[in-house]
Parts: C-alpha cells; structure tokens; sequence
C-alpha cells in the first residue's frame, strides 16, 4: 500500500512541473517564462512587455547596458554601447574621414589632420607652427640650424659660424673691433694663464685665444707680437727660458687657428718689470718688425 502511495506522488510530482515552470523567469527580466518570447535576455538590459531588449539607438547594445544610449545609426561601438574612436582623436569611427591619425595631431570636425606651415611636421606635433615655406625643419617641426648661430639653413649663407660668434641675419660673423688703437698699442689677454712651469694653456684659456684668433684673422693687416712675461719666483735666466717657450707655443696656437705665420713674432721676457705675475700680451708690430724675427 504505502509503495503504491509513493508511486503516486511521485507521478503528480512530475505532472506539476511544467506547471510550476510555467510562472518562472528564468533570464530574470521580468518577464515570466511563459510570455517570454526573448529567453536569455543579458543581466541588466530592459525588455519590452514580450521579454525582448529595447535598443533605442539601434547599435546592438540594448537599453540599461548601453552607456551612450543616443550613438548615431551606423556608428560602430564598443560593448558598452559607445562610439569606437580607434585613432584617439576625439573623432568617433563613424564619422572620421582619416583614420590612423598620429597621437597628438590636431584634427578638425571630420577627423583629418592638418599641417598649416606644410614642412610635413603636422599641427599639434609641429614645435614651430609658422615655419615659412622651403625651410628645412627637424623632426619636430623647427628649422634646422647646423651650426647653431641662431639663423637657420635656409637663410644662413655662411653655414660655418661658432656657435659663441657673433652673427648678423645672414648668419656670417659680425667683424671684430680692431684689436688696437692710436691710444693703446699693447693689450693684455685677460684669462691666458700657465700652470706653475708648465707651458701648455689652462683649459679655460681656450676661449680666449679663440677671439684673439678671430680678431687676428679680421684684421688681416694686423702684426702683433705675442709678449709672455713669468713672476719673480725662480731664477731669471730659467724665468726668461720659460716665458720664451710659452710665447712659442701660443704662437703656434694661433697659427692652427688659422692666422698667418708671418704676423706673429713670439717673444720671452722673463721676470716682468710691468707686472709681477704670469701675464700675456699682444703688442702691435709693424710689419717690417715681424720680418725681422
């Protein structure tokens, strides 16, 4: 009896299942099962009354999941409902007329670049937007300047300047003031020094030497006697020695600088009766005297 009782309820049990099914939600959008003509619904999005997503904007992304719920028709999106701008330029794909734009470039409305000073440096990258036309430009948009004189190539006739010279809008040197005048025939070149016997320049003597160079060589007429003159420490006879190596040696310092050899006379006076210190001058010669030497 209590077998054929269990039999029983076990067949209403089975009997009552699609019936307890038919009141379910199995996609949990509101929508029981038995009206549900849309199973499977996505967790979050909004249905209509027949258990199917709304997608307002038409994108494929259904209303409640869709963040960007007004995309244009056709624009392509991402899985949140958003316009896709593959080229990060503020200009969603559905609209962008030049895709692959470079990081940074300025775009306009439909997306495209520009480049308003055409040195093929775009705008928004170019360093030097309103460079004129034909001037050779660096990687980020700045006209070139080889050797640095603050003109660039395209307007620099002399393309050989130090960068320390002095030059003029054409980016040639601005001629040196005369070395010499009426007044004053003799000048001390400030900043050449020695170390203690020693004749090789200090390092910062260099640039000196450079603008006594320069000057020189403006001034072509120009003859000079190279004067070096020790202080009193030491003997004289070796003080004189000394003093007539370190004139021949800056004389042949400004020779590899380019000036003439016949303009230079190198003399060694030793212990200075003008000055008690290592000193240097120039001292304006007359050609016949530089001849001589």
């Amino acid at each position: 009896m209590r077998q054929k009782l269990a039999t029983l309820l076990a067949v209403l049990l089975l009997a009552g299942t699609p019936l307890l099914a038919w009141g379910e939600d199995s996609d949990r959008d509101g929508v029981r099962d038995r009206k549900d003509q849309c199973a499977d619904t996505p967790t979050g999005a909004r249905v209509d009354k027949a258990g199917c997503p709304l997608d307002a904007d038409s994108d494929g992304v259904p209303n409640g999941i869709d963040q960007c719920g007004r995309t244009p028709s056709g624009f392509p999106v991402d899985r949140e409902g958003c316009p896709i701008d593959s080229d990060r330029d503020k200009v969603a794909d559905g609209e962008d007329s030049c895709a692959g734009t470079p990081a940074g470039a300025r775009v306009d409305a439909r997306g495209c670049h520009s480049d308003s000073d055409g040195d093929m440096v775009l705008d928004g990258l170019d360093r030097c937007e309103g460079t004129p036309h034909g001037h050779r430009v660096e990687q980020h948009g700045c006209p070139v300047d080889s050797d640095h004189d603050g003109v660039n190539d395209a307007l620099d006739q002399c393309a050989d300047s130090r960068p320390a010279e002095t030059v003029d809008t054409n980016g040639c040197r601005v001629k040196a003031s005369p070395i010499f005048t009426e007044a004053n025939q003799r000048v001390k070149l400030e900043g050449v020094t020695f170390e203690k016997n020693k004749i090789e320049l200090a390092p910062e003597s260099a640039g000196v030497m450079m603008n006594a160079a320069a000057a020189l060589k403006d001034w072509p007429e120009t003859r000079v006697e190279i004067a070096v003159h020790t202080d009193r420490a030491g003997s004289a006879s070796v003080n004189r020695e000394l003093s007539q190596r370190r004139a021949d040696y800056l004389r042949q310092y400004l020779i590899t600088l380019g000036v003439e050899e016949a303009r230079l006379k190198a003399k060694g006076y030793g212990e200075s009766k003008r000055y008690n210190e290592r000193t240097v001058e120039l001292v304006a010669l007359s050609p016949e005297t530089v001849a001589s030497r």
